[in-house]
């Protein structure tokens, strides 16, 4: 029993439907058990009938959410039919004022604001008018009151009132903000899990060029004294995507994307990102040009050890232009994109395999 309980909470994909189900368990339980209280405390049949009639207006609306999906609709619905009908005719059927009815009549009207859409206010609104009007009566016609409390009897069904309306209030509250906690974790991890997908390249997971570029305006441009870029871009790939087909074309970006990776420090605030199809860019962190230099190299000569299976004779090659962040003659990191682009163009118009700097 409990384990299908909690398999049918975990199919409550919203917080409108958490709420939903959370707050008619409590108000039905709540009216089952005031149901037995007047049965036992013997006021009248009328008021025992009432207080069945709110939980069967509970279950039918259960029901009919179910049939229709309309969870919204239907919860306001019974908050409607509580306020405006149910709590008025216990209130003239379990002595007016002299019982605990103002604590339900209240609790009934604090219920309508879970609801949602346009009609909550008009509803509110509506209810409040009807229970004051229910009141305004019995205070000058007393006679409308079925039945009257004595002294006893009246501080027994407040105390009972007072008991239940504060375990409603409370259980409802702890499971609407339970709730709220639950679907606010769940907005944070899918926010977090969209925030990655946009960032991130969805072939070699790599940071992608609009990261990049982003990175390169807020973070790096305003502290570049010690950060240098470098654009690699793989030699001959066409021929080798064509060759041996596109498969095995991605399979050589991911490789080359995931060897460059491993060089990479973002606790200094290096960063490699994906910049095109066969295309890398690699932002250095080093204390001097000659170090950072050296990274590049070091990657390049590395990219001739990898190897591949199914492809053993494949031999892959980079080319690429490298600067420093800090050069004067950049104005912009446009310009510095430019001019990293024409340097990686004259490695490959000069034989490839190599890294073009500006020094050179």
């Amino acid at each position: 029993m409990l384990k299908n309980i909690k398999k049918f909470w975990a199919k409550q994909d919203s917080l409108e439907r958490k709420l939903f189900w959370s707050i008619l368990i409590v108000v039905t339980g709540v009216a089952s058990f005031s149901a037995i209280f007047t049965i036992i405390e013997g006021i009248n049949s009328a008021a025992s009938l009432c207080s069945v009639g709110c939980s069967v207006v509970c279950i039918m609306i259960a029901f009919i959410a179910v049939q229709t999906g309309l969870y919204n609709q239907c919860y306001l619905v019974m908050c409607c039919i509580l306020s405006c009908f149910m709590m008025p005719l216990l209130f003239l059927f379990c002595g007016g004022i002299t019982s605990g009815m103002p604590l339900y009549c209240i609790t009934s009207l604090s219920l309508i604001a879970f609801a949602q859409g346009r009609f909550k206010v008009p509803a509110f609104i509506f209810s409040l008018g009807i229970q004051s009007a229910t009141f305004a009566a019995t205070w000058a016609y007393p006679d409308l009151l079925v039945a009257q409390l004595d002294h006893d009897a009246a501080y027994l069904d407040i105390l009972v009132t007072h008991l239940l309306t504060g375990f409603t209030l409370f259980s409802i509250g702890t499971f609407s903000l339970r709730a709220y906690s639950h679907e606010r974790e769940n907005t944070t991890k899918l926010q977090n899990q969209l925030d990655h997908l946009s960032m991130r390249d969805p072939l070699t997971k790599l940071y992608n060029r609009r990261h990049l570029l982003n990175y390169l305006e807020n973070a790096i441009w305003n502290r570049r004294q010690d950060f240098y870029l470098a654009m690699l871009d793989i030699d001959d790939f066409k021929r080798i995507n064509y060759t041996y087909g596109q498969d095995f074309g991605d399979e050589v970006i991911r490789a080359v994307g995931h060897l460059l990776q491993k060089n990479e420090d973002e606790m200094s605030g290096e960063c490699v990102a994906r910049y095109g199809c066969e295309k890398y860019m690699y932002v250095i962190n080093a204390g001097s040009e000659v170090e950072a230099y050296a990274k590049v190299e070091a990657f390049r000569k590395a990219i001739r050890n990898l190897t591949f299976e199914n492809y053993p004779q494949v031999s892959l090659t980079v080319s690429g232009g490298f600067v420093p962040c800090f050069s004067r003659g950049f104005a912009d990191v446009k310009q510095m994109l430019i001019k990293v682009d024409s340097l990686r163009i004259e490695a490959k118009q000069q034989g490839k395999n190599q890294i073009r700097n500006m020094v050179e």
